[in-house]
């Protein structure tokens, strides 16, 4: 690679690629229309006066505790009591009220659009061109600056002589604009006509950049917002601390206003920064029209010190417009826009965590089950925004850094902030913390930094290696399709990380058993051969796997990261300078090494992979045990030995091709990985499906026959697809970070150039087999993607999610002082407990007056058209823990559960009783019925009590004493 002194390098043009700003224009509307909803939620919830406060102490939540993971397993383990309580006592709002906020917004901001251009070029305010050149210079240069810079028609030009500042100003919309003119600009065109001539060529550079739309939409939107959801929200807060104050309560930052306040923060920076871009792109246009680039610049010491330029950055994201020393750099060496700077990454990363809860928040209180369906949905436009603004921030530098001669930077550092946006973004949102600051495992949250390293690194290597073999004539093809390859990743990301990656920072955990019960539920077993849950770590190991296993598009977006850079390896290299380069005498770089050294490493290990997964079915053939016992641990120890047959010789494969050409390594490491990981699933596939048929092969049939593997009972083939190609990527990943490492500590010494490949015939055959391959990989795994999506839905049922959720971790005990116990008693009889409680009061009733009214010598008919409707009834009360929350305490919790328990059995057996004219069966059934009608009156009785003492009036009902109030809870 030829060096270039920097001080020679070339003058690179900044319209090379595009800048990004629509992309960041489309975050600021994304940030808007969520803000808006999200805050007026708020209002429009507040003021219709609910308990949401009531339903959480009912469900058992201590007020006083900080923590995430105790509040969110009471409530999604009684999230039917919960969705019952709120719709009772803090009913949301009309779905349209919120949703019609963000159109109402759009619509004003629409009118004031319209409306602040007129207003600007008032009579009263401005006055026209002619009248103050009536002898038609100012028109001259003009037409000579429209001449010189193409811009036709010539815009409508105003002045303002009341405007003492010498500049000027453009506004209007690109298809109507209007240029103002500054009285002070006129007043010193003849003694400084550089300057003059300089202001005109900028100003006439946002016509030509076609950026006056955009600013103006932005002003009118930031306006509608501050008129229709800041103020809004603004005065009702206000409202609140006032009455928190006068009823001397201190009020505390709570997480929805901090919340509100950062999405207020994030608004205003992107606005900042999509008015503020604009300008130094006009700075740049207008010197390539020959204006003087020290005609408008005001001399600017740049800041001293590392602490003064930090802040000096800092205070510039909240500027519309950049300073003076900037905007002087930027135009004797544009470098900086082609920088992907640290706090705008860190920023944008924040976005799509805030934002995506933000979302939830809205859709939970209309009854929304989420699943990771509806998760991918929701992180779609977040997604598609933030991989917009990195990925083309990375581009730019990379293509800066190609075109002249400098170091392509890594990415790892933008990344890395990307990364630490979205932890912060965690913390900052409560989806890991509650109201505390810091989660249970602080450290789960350097996993989104890793991640957004890793995101970063392989787009900038991505971006190199097109660059250096992309033939067309611009980038934007290639640049499309890498973005969304880097799309798809971040959806499935987002989609892992909202689901289960923040709630392993909020201190999610399952116990060992709960763990083994699930895995025997999803691999049923007669006779299970073993205990899973005695497997050392399962509790940890097998909920991860799960989470990757139920991310439906986690297969595809793996595959889109290793098919993207193999299409540009297989392209190869470019002879002569690429046609995108805008300049012939850029310097030129060393082509990629062949393709051969990535791809056959893949190959072998692929080979090696089949090997592995033959030797795994003829290992665990050996152990075969009856067809009943084939589930459980078997099909688990199978299925994890496939796993390992699987990564272990892509690990091999990576380690060998990362060492293939340094400026590719995640790249390389990632195509071998997933080749050989591809090919072992092949063959895991095919002898999957025919098990049965090869006997010293068979591990889960007995018999041949073809047996797809996507369907086949007691094989999870999309938990195996998934899990084998993102371990593998992330083994790719660590095998080249390491490789980097190591290599670092050596002096690298300059390799000679790879030879192109001068055979026509031989470079078609190979893009062709490339092809092929790519296409067989993307069609596998994106069918499945699509199948199993459509199979999952996009709601849930919410009664299963919550018996798996208390299967799997239980429900956490009611903790906090006596005075909390007291209102979460008080809270769960009085909105609703009671009703409970009485119900048990009126089936007592009914039943007593059936048994009055019978006789011993009635026959079965009369029995049964009596007694029958009274033990239906209390069939109901085998219902009440799932609609109504446990009681917050473990005393009761026991009588109620054991009003539960011989409710069912005395309403059963009565029913079976009277179908087999039983009497002696329907006395023990009745005498359960009794049972359960004293443990209905145990639970009021310790109820009651519990109330008067924490100050509270008494039950409804008149507490029972004596024998009739003692509850069996052993039944």
């Amino acid at each position: 690679m030829a060096a270039t002194v920097p001080d020679q390098r070339l003058r690179i043009d900044e319209r090379v690629l595009g800048a990004g700003t629509s992309v960041r224009f489309a975050t600021l509307l994304f940030l808007l229309m969520t803000a808006s909803g999200a805050m007026m939620l708020n209002v429009i919830s507040g003021l219709a006066d609910g308990d949401e406060a009531g339903c959480d102490l009912a469900a058992g939540v201590d007020p006083d505790d900080g923590g995430y993971w105790a509040r969110v397993l009471r409530i999604s383990g009684q999230s039917f009591a919960y969705r019952l309580c709120f719709s009772a006592w803090a009913p949301a709002p009309p779905w349209w009220q919120v949703a019609a906020w963000p159109f109402l917004l759009t619509a004003v901001a629409g009118l004031l659009f319209s409306v602040l251009p007129r207003w600007k070029a008032r009579h009263s305010r401005v006055v026209s061109l002619e009248a103050v050149d009536p002898g038609g210079e100012l028109l001259a240069l003009l037409g000579e600056l429209g001449a010189v810079t193409g811009v036709v028609p010539m815009p409508r030009v105003v002045v303002d002589p009341a405007a003492a500042s010498v500049g000027a100003v453009v506004f209007g919309s690109n298809r109507r604009p209007v240029v103002c003119l500054h009285g002070g600009l006129l007043a010193i065109r003849r003694s400084d006509p550089e300057r003059f001539r300089a202001v005109l060529l900028h100003e006439l550079a946002h016509v030509a950049n076609r950026d006056v739309t955009l600013t103006y939409v932005t002003v009118a939107l930031w306006r509608a917002f501050l008129a229709l959801v800041l103020l809004p929200y603004v005065l009702w807060q206000g409202y609140v601390i006032y009455s928190l104050l006068a009823d001397g309560v201190v009020p505390r930052l709570d997480r929805a206003m901090l919340l509100a306040v950062i999405m207020v923060v994030l608004v205003y920076l992107a606005r900042s920064d999509v008015l503020r871009s604009r300008e130094i792109y006009a700075d740049l246009t207008a010197v390539r029209w020959g204006a003087d680039p020290h005609g408008w610049a005001v001399t600017a010491t740049p800041p001293g010190g590392t602490v003064r330029r930090a802040l000096a950055s800092f205070l510039e994201l909240w500027h519309t417009h950049p300073r003076w020393g900037l905007r002087q750099g930027a135009l004797a060496d544009p470098a900086p826009l082609f920088r992907a700077a640290a706090l705008p990454l860190f920023l944008i990363g924040s976005v799509p965590i805030v934002t995506v809860g933000q979302l939830m928040r809205q859709l939970a209180p209309y009854r929304v089950n989420f699943t990771n369906n509806l998760s991918a949905v929701l992180v779609v436009i977040p997604a598609v925004l933030v991989t917009g603004v990195i990925g083309v921030a990375l581009w730019r530098a990379v293509a800066y850094a190609v075109l002249t001669g400098a170091r392509v930077p890594s990415g790892v550092w933008p990344g890395g902030w990307l990364g630490a946006g979205m932890s912060a973004g965690t913390v900052l949102g409560g989806h890991v913390s509650g109201w505390a600051w810091l989660p249970e495992r602080p450290l789960v949250l350097l996993v989104p930094v890793l991640a957004g390293a890793a995101f970063g690194w392989w787009v900038t290597q991505c971006a190199h290696l097109w660059t250096r073999t992309w033939r067309g004539r611009t980038l934007g093809l290639v640049l499309a399709v890498s973005l969304a390859a880097a799309c798809l990743a971040m959806m499935s990301w987002l989609t892992w990380w909202m689901l289960m990656g923040a709630s392993l920072a909020g201190g999610n955990r399952a116990g060992a058993e709960a763990t083994g019960q699930s895995i025997l539920a999803w691999l049923p077993s007669a006779a299970p051969a073993g205990d899973p849950s005695r497997i050392p770590g399962i509790a940890t190991v097998q909920p991860l796997l799960d989470s990757i296993g139920s991310t439906s598009l986690a297969a595809l977006a793996v595959t889109a990261l290793w098919v993207v850079p193999l299409l540009a390896w297989a392209a190869g290299p470019v002879t002569g300078t690429p046609r995108w380069m805008p300049v012939p005498e850029a310097p030129s770089g060393d082509p990629a090494v062949p393709l051969r050294k990535v791809l056959l490493p893949g190959l072998l290990g692929g080979a090696l992979a089949c090997l592995a997964v033959a030797g795994v079915q003829t290992y665990v053939h050996g152990g075969q045990p009856v067809p009943d016992a084939r589930g459980g641990l078997y099909a688990l120890r199978y299925m994890a030995l496939l796993l390992l047959a699987l990564i272990l010789p892509a690990t091999l494969a990576a380690a060998v091709a990362s060492t293939a050409d340094r400026r590719y390594r995640l790249l390389g490491s990632l195509i071998a990985a997933q080749t050989a990981t591809l090919l072992g699933l092949a063959a895991m596939t095919v002898l999957v499906s025919v098990d049965g048929c090869i006997d010293p092969l068979s591990v889960l049939s007995d018999n041949c026959a073809w047996r797809p593997a996507w369907r086949r009972p007691l094989f999870a083939f999309t938990f195996m697809l998934n899990n084998a190609l993102v371990l593998g990527a992330l083994t790719a990943a660590a095998c080249a970070l390491a490789a980097t490492a190591f290599r670092r500590r050596q002096l690298l010494r300059p390799r000679a150039a790879d030879r192109p490949d001068p055979s026509t015939r031989r470079t078609r055959a190979r893009r062709l087999a490339v092809s092929l391959l790519c296409a067989v990989a993307v069609g596998a795994t994106g069918s499945n993607g699509a199948y199993e999506m459509q199979q999952l839905g996009l709601l849930s049922d919410m009664t299963a999610n919550q018996h798996t959720i208390v299967q799997r971790f239980g429900l956490p005990d009611s903790t906090g002082s006596d005075r909390t116990r007291f209102r979460q008693i008080d809270a769960w009889y009085y909105l609703g407990g009671y009703r409970l409680i009485n119900l048990t009061g009126e089936y007592r009733n009914q039943l007593g007056t059936a048994l009055k009214g019978a006789k011993n010598a009635d026959p079965w008919p009369s029995l049964d058209r009596r007694i029958r409707p009274a033990c239906n009834r209390w069939w109901d009360v085998t219902k009440f823990e799932t609609v109504w929350f446990l009681v917050p305490d473990r005393t009761i919790q026991a009588d109620w559960h054991a009003l539960s328990t011989w409710a069912e059995q005395g309403s059963r057996g009565c029913t079976q009783a009277l179908d087999a004219h039983d009497k002696p069966a329907l006395l023990n059934a009745l005498r359960d019925l009794v049972a359960a009608n004293r443990c209905a009156a145990s639970a009021n009785a310790r109820i009651d009590t519990m109330l008067r003492a924490g100050g509270y009036r008494g039950t409804y009902r008149p507490p029972v004493k004596g024998a009739g109030a003692v509850c069996d809870v052993t039944g």
